[in-house]
Parts: C-alpha cells; structure tokens; sequence
C-alpha cells in the first residue's frame, strides 16, 4: 500500500516561519477555503442562507471580510470577491481534514442558491506580523495597507500573482493569499521585501 506524506504549499512538512528584523513571516496551511457564488435569480434564497450560514449579511461590494460565528463554523471569514461572489474562511486543526467538510457544509446552507466550490488547494497563506508591515507591503502592492482595518480585504498583485491582502490587526498583522502553484515566488517575494528594510 503506498504511503503519502501531507505537504504544505512549500513542500515541507512542518509550516515555515521566518523572522527577518522585525518582521514575522508564516506559511499558515491550516486553513479551509470555499467560493461561494450566487446563482441567477436566487437572491432572496440566497440572502437568507447566507444570513444562517454566517450570521449576518455577507459584505455587499467593495473589498470587505466579515467575522461571523454562524451555524456553518465556529468561526468563519466572508472575503468579498466580486458581484455576489465570495470567499469563506475557517481555520482548521492540523490533523483534521476540512476543507471538503467546509465545502459540504455550505453546500446544504445555501441548497440550490449558490455554486460552492472546496478551494483549500487553490491557495497559499502567509502571515505577515510586526511594526514593519505596512512598509513592506508598500514596496509590493499598490493596496493602501496603510489605512486598512481589522477585517478590511482587497484583491491586489504582489509580483504579477493575482493575492488577496486581508488586514487582521491595523498596520501590524496582515495575511497574504496567493495561488498555490506560485507559493514559492510569493514566499521569495515577501522575504526578500522584508529583507530590505
């Protein structure tokens, strides 16, 4: 029987951490991931799923993340991706796999009102922490870093990778979604941005 080894987006097995000066980066794989799109003609049943799903309204336009603590999770982040697109967020124990059980979950929350699609593989997580964050962000994306707040997200580039930059503490602790398949230029960029400073 063959025996597989579970990797994480930089192909070790233990999450890298790197501190460099003041900053802290960390490759963050325990992280469950699903789109959720709204399907045509559904918004009154998407609403309200939504509504039971997360707790609250998700975020209408702009570049916003709510924190909710519906019936779907103990703990959920809606990233708002487009018109009645959006991407939830749950953090998950290292030896669980629950990515598909997000998935699932929101698929029998929203029924026949929303396309859900497990998106766990499709992304890498960084974790930017330290005073010098905002600084270095500035020297890799033309996001306003700067005035983000708790909860604030926006879909930037960093080195031609389509990211999403999501403020969890203002100006001192920021993650980083990137594609997967990229992980590794992502990572190269972040350190050698913190690394000239």
């Amino acid at each position: 029987m063959i025996k597989l080894t579970t990797t994480t987006p930089l192909g070790g097995t233990v999450a890298r951490d790197d501190q460099i000066g003041t900053l802290r980066i960390t490759e963050w794989p325990n992280t469950a991931l699903a789109s959720v799109t709204m399907r045509k003609g559904k918004s009154v049943t998407f609403r309200r799923a939504a509504l039971d799903a997360f707790g609250a309204e998700p975020p209408a336009g702009g570049a916003g993340m709510l924190l909710g603590a519906g019936s779907a999770s103990d703990h959920i982040a809606v990233i708002w991706m487009g018109p009645d697109q959006y991407l939830v967020e749950t953090e998950i124990e290292a030896e669980q796999n629950a990515s598909i059980s997000l998935a699932s979950r929101l698929a029998e929350r929203f029924a026949q009102s929303a396309s859900i699609t497990d998106q766990s593989d499709a992304w890498v997580r960084f974790d930017i922490e330290g005073d010098d964050c905002v600084a270095m962000l500035e020297r890799l994306s033309a996001a306003d870093s700067r005035t983000m707040k708790p909860c604030d997200a926006v879909r930037t580039p960093i080195h031609h990778m389509g990211c999403i930059l999501v403020c969890r503490a203002t100006k001192t602790r920021f993650s980083i979604f990137g594609p997967r398949s990229s992980a590794l230029s992502l990572h190269h960029a972040l350190t050698s941005a913190a690394a000239s400073l």
